[in-house]
Formats: structure tokens, sequence, C-alpha cells
């Protein structure tokens, strides 16, 4: 038996390619799951079937469009959500309808299960002996469906606003119907001493026209230490031994993997949590930036870009417009919503009314 715990969804992908008979179709079973790992599994080209099992009271609206989205782009993929709570991880491998091969442990089907060297685990798992697996997948398929209730997080019945440090204000939303939140993350900096509210320069949305170690379109979000005075768990802590288990090429220090943002149009993007601020003895991110596994030469652009000019592009802005809160208010909003779906997966909202 054979046991892992770093490169978990390298291992996925490249098993059917090492197990001893060559796989026909794939079964996943997953707590949770994200739609980044669930997109590459078209380059499995068989067919492969997910069983999401701890969404049984609704799934996240945008989390439900993204997956099929991938559905559409994959006819191999077919995905299904459990009419009742599976917190199993199973990877199965079938061939002329007999398993071949299993993985089983703690590693959800996403970015967060997947990407974290030692924080989740998988093993092989004996396939002569599968009766009592297959009776087990076969009970979840019984109670899983493809329509599943969808529960849209982002629809707003009160605010409650926080000052922050008269600095920035963090509107918290609350949805009623299932307790849910979204905090609004301003793009701009409140000066309450001059009445005023703008745009840093230099930072933020700005990032890019600094003349530091910085690219044009460069562009990053600031997290309030509000937050996660008050929402610890929104996001988490830093890893300080992240460096030490995760070898990397990069320069840029890091403290964890990048987790999934699904955003109101339907874009996937991959978020880097960055930076240090302290929280009553512990250390929290303070930024949020774009990430990509690509280099700046395969992109053609900065990886920090990546955010600065996806937002530009929506509020109609050049590369290098120096963006004001005048422009903002043009645009139809001064910030943007953010709603946790999953530990690692994230639903962002830069819409306006219309």
């Amino acid at each position: 038996m054979s046991f892992y715990c770093r490169n978990l969804e390298s291992i996925i992908l490249n098993k059917v390619n090492e197990t001893v008979e060559v796989p026909d179709r794939m079964m996943i079973i997953s707590g949770y799951v994200g739609p980044a790992p669930i997109k590459n599994l078209k380059s499995l080209n068989i067919p492969v079937k997910v069983v999401a099992g701890m969404y049984s009271k609704g799934v996240n609206s945008r989390l439900y469009n993204s997956l099929e989205r991938c559905k559409k782009d994959n006819p191999l993929l077919q995905v299904y959500y459990s009419n009742t709570e599976i917190h199993s991880k199973i990877y199965i491998w079938y061939k002329d309808n007999k398993i071949i091969d299993v993985l089983i442990g703690s590693a959800n089907f996403s970015n967060n299960g997947l990407q974290i060297p030692y924080r989740e685990s998988l093993a092989d798992m004996d396939a002569r002996d599968n009766s009592k697996l297959t009776t087990y997948v076969d009970m979840i398929l019984k109670n899983s469906t493809e329509h599943p209730t969808i529960v849209d997080h982002e629809r707003e019945s009160s605010y409650k606003v926080v000052d922050v440090d008269n600095k920035q204000d963090v509107d918290i939303t609350e949805n009623s119907k299932d307790n849910s939140f979204a905090i609004a993350f301003s793009l701009y900096v409140s000066k309450k001493s001059k009445g005023i509210r703008e745009v840093a320069e230099k930072s933020g949305l700005n990032w890019g026209l600094s003349k530091g170690h910085t690219s044009e379109g460069d562009a990053y979000i600031k997290i309030p230490i509000e937050v996660e005075r008050n929402y610890p768990k929104f996001f988490n802590e830093c890893d300080l031994d992240y460096m030490k288990t995760h070898k990397t090429d990069r320069k840029k220090i890091r403290y964890s993997e990048p987790v999934e943002f699904i955003w109101d149009d339907g874009t996937v993007m991959n978020i880097s949590l960055e930076g240090t601020q302290d929280v009553n003895g512990v250390l929290y991110p303070k930024q949020l930036s774009s990430y990509s596994s690509l280099t700046r030469n395969e992109l053609g652009y900065s990886v920090k870009s990546i955010l600065g000019r996806y937002l530009r592009k929506r509020m109609g802005v050049s590369i290098n417009h120096l963006i004001t809160y005048q422009d903002l208010l043009d645009y139809g909003r001064t910030n943007v919503a953010i709603s946790k779906i999953s530990d690692g997966v994230y639903s962002a909202d830069f819409s306006v009314k219309k």
C-alpha cells in the first residue's frame, strides 16, 4: 500500500496511466469540491462521475453554475449532489464495470484539499475485496441528484457596517435564510477627518502605477484587520511552515496555497492570500492578489495583473488609467462582495444593477 501527502491532484490525474489495466471510467466521491480540479478532469479523456457529498442543504449558485460550465466543456463529466451528508473522499477507477484501483483518505477534490502539502492525505486501498465499497457507492448514487437545491448566497436582506480604524468601511451582508454572509471589501479608503473617499494612487487597484517592483495592471484588495478579528474563519490563518514543506522556485514568500474565486460573471480565478497582519498573536493574510502557476513569460503579462486587468476591463478603463473614486461611482460599485462557499472556495461579486 502506498501513502500520499503531497501533489495529490497530480497523483489522482496520473493514476489513469499507472494502473495495471487501463481504466475506462472513474468515480470521485468528495465532501466538498472546487471548479479548478474538476475542470482539469477533461485531460483524462474518460468518463468521470463526481458526487459532491456535503451539499444536501443546497449548493451555492455560483459553484453550481461553474460546475455546469465544466460539464458543458467536458461531455464525459457528470456531477451529482448527495441528498444526505457524505463526508467521504474516495477515488475509484473501473475497467469493464470492475473496480481496479482505489484511493481513500481525507483530501477533498478542491484546490484547498489537494494542493496544501501534508494537510491532507490519500492511500491505496486493496481493490480485490470491494463488495462493501460497491454497496456503499450504490447507496450514495441512489440518494444523489444532478438537480440539487440552489442557494443564492448573494441575495441581500440586511446590512451591518463595521468601521475599520476610521479608514475603511466593511459591509457585512447577512442572509436571513441560511445565516450565510458576504463581506463587501471597499476598493477605496475613507479619510474621515477630511470627509473624503479616494482610491489610493499607488496601491490597491492602482498598485501597478507605483514605482516599486510592480508591473502595469498589478492590483490587490486589502483585507481590513477588523474582518479577521470578527470573522477569524473567513480566511485561514497563515501557515508559517508552508515554505519549509512546499518546494517552490518563486522568490515571493507565501503562507498558503491559492484559493478559488468564482466571480458573478462566471470567471474562475486563483487568488493568493498575501502578506501578514497580527490579530491577537495570530498571523492572518492582509491582501488578496491574483495567482497563476504559469510564469510571466507564459502569460505574457504579470501574474499580479490578472486581478487588475479583470477589474479594469469590467470598469471600462485602460491598463494605465489612474482609477479614482469617481470611476467607481461611474461604474456603479465601490466594493467587491465576497462570500465563503467552502474552505478554499469563495464567490466574488462586482456586478452593478442595470
